[in-house]
């Protein structure tokens, strides 16, 4: 198999002077190959490398067939698709299954994110080899469908730089970029995870029996420091009846003294720091082994009302749902709200929270201590660091608060950040500590799109601790693969207006 792209010595220095990676090496073949790392590792800086939108500091890449980058938005133009399509009428059977359904006489500037994506899709059927930074992000389910039929027929292959684990799924070959270099993976996305897997295994047995060294250590400082005080009582009372003079007394007590706290004392250290370097690869894997005992919100009655919807429908210019809403939502629900963009969930969502519109009909909510974390996670404070806005909330004393963020990983210094300065999964988990450490502890739980702008790693620490949460649980979310491991149990479809079980 001919190698598409090949990568020696690369390396990329930023005009900050921060190296980002250093010495990569790797070849990309023409199959499904995805590029995957924490935000901020230098995914997209790679990417652009790859096609030559910027150049390495040192090393070379070499590109056997032009390679093209698909951005991940792009601003339609001013014309009708068939305007924007007519050099690519020579379409295979795929491009016509990618407009399927779409009027091309349409204007580009009219389409809805999902339509406007196949549009652009098949306007790439020509393209030999193609990047896809993050191409699913924002999309409805339609724009994500139509992703996915894409890449499974597309031929020539693709690198896929994304978090979408169904898009994931796909891929043959995986490259994981960290701040440890570059790692390459075959046989597919599940034979990875299993490694993931293990390694997290690997993780959990280093942390167990460096805790078990580091409490031994204690256990055999003390036994020895124990047994060198009472050598020093004895030696002690043996130079006074000796009539030992009194400066070579004290002499004698400062060396015992200092005998004492040297015991076994780099053995401790060495011990405490394997403990410490066990939590911090736990960190680096956005895992904390810390249980979520203290931190998984109120269970509430059975019969207790979340929500309960008559007849009710909302109005814009006209009526926002196809049918009037009829629903009775009690007890620990676990509820997803699904449709295209547009389709009414964010609003209903609102309106759930007690926003003001034009309505008919009834909307009646439960009387419930609610943590509703948006896109944007707009209850954090964006002028005040972390810390700060814990204790704007929250009873616990500083310690407390340090203690509660370490389980959110924000240990240290890190909980003086400044919110302003956080990445995506950084100001989801800042949020979500903020409701999960107030006084009071929140019944319901509101997630809207929670995955979009997420790397791997803090998508799976939001499924850790949302599964634990023990109250109701309301998201909206296309990740069908998070809805699933968060144990999301039933969907409202507000295109269909039909209540599923999603197991």
């Amino acid at each position: 198999m001919n190698a598409i792209v090949t990568a020696r010595g690369v390396s990329l220095e930023l005009t900050s002077g921060r190296l980002l990676f250093s010495n990569l090496n790797f070849t990309i073949n023409p199959i499904l190959t995805a590029l995957v790392g924490p935000n901020g590792v230098g995914k997209t800086s790679l990417a652009k490398l790859l096609v030559g939108e910027i150049e390495p500091t040192s090393g070379s890449i070499r590109r056997n067939v032009p390679v093209t980058f698909f951005h991940q938005r792009e601003e339609p133009p001013a014309m009708t698709i068939e305007e924007f399509l007519t050099e690519d009428y020579s379409w295979p059977t795929l491009g016509e299954k990618l407009l399927d359904g779409i009027d091309r006489q349409k204007l580009c500037t009219h389409l809805s994110g999902g339509q406007w994506m196949r549009v652009r899709l098949a306007h790439s059927l020509k393209d030999r080899f193609l990047i896809l930074d993050e191409p699913t992000n924002d999309l409805d389910r339609e724009g994500r469908e139509a992703i996915l039929h894409y890449l499974q027929r597309r031929e020539g292959g693709a690198l896929i730089v994304s978090h979408d684990r169904e898009c994931l799924r796909l891929c043959q070959d995986i490259l994981e970029l960290s701040n440890r270099g570059l790692s390459k993976f075959g046989n597919g996305w599940d034979l990875y995870e299993e490694v993931k897997n293990q390694e997290r295994k690997n993780l959990s047995a280093a942390l167990d029996s460096a805790k078990r060294d580091r409490d031994q250590a204690h256990i055999d400082r003390a036994e020895q420091m124990a047994k060198q005080e009472k050598r020093n009582r004895r030696g002690a009372k043996t130079a006074e009846r000796g009539g030992m003079p009194k400066i070579l007394l004290g002499a004698r007590k400062r060396r015992a003294q200092a005998t004492s706290g040297s015991i076994d004392a780099a053995t401790l250290d060495r011990a405490k720091s394997a403990v410490q370097d066990a939590y911090e690869a736990f960190a680096e894997m956005k895992i904390d082994p810390v249980m979520y005992a203290d931190l998984i919100g109120k269970a509430i009655p059975n019969q207790k009302l979340v929500a309960e919807a008559r007849d009710f429908n909302i109005k814009f210019k006209n009526w926002l749902y196809p049918r009037d809403l009829n629903f009775t939502w009690r007890g620990n629900l676990r509820l997803a709200l699904k449709g295209e963009n547009g389709s009414g969930k964010s609003t209903l969502i609102k309106a759930i929270l007690g926003e003001a519109f034009e309505t008919h009909g009834k909307l009646i909510r439960g009387n419930l201590k609610t943590l509703y974390i948006d896109q944007r996670c707009a209850i954090l404070d964006e002028t005040k660091d972390i810390f700060e806005n814990i204790r704007d909330v929250s009873m616990l004393d500083e310690s407390e608060i340090r203690n509660g963020l370490s389980k959110f990983l924000f240990k240290k210094n890190t909980v003086f950040q400044k919110v302003s300065t956080l990445s995506g999964g950084e100001r989801l988990r800042a949020a979500l500590a903020r409701g999960l450490l107030s006084t009071e502890r929140p019944e319901l739980l509101i997630l809207d799109e929670p995955t979009n702008n997420l790397d791997l790693l803090n998508i799976e620490f939001l499924e850790n601790l949302i599964r634990e949460f023990q109250g109701a649980l309301l998201v909206i979310s296309h990740d069908e693969i998070f809805l699933k491991r968060a144990n999301v149990t039933e969907v409202l479809d507000l295109i269909d207006l039909r209540f599923q079980n999603q197991n």
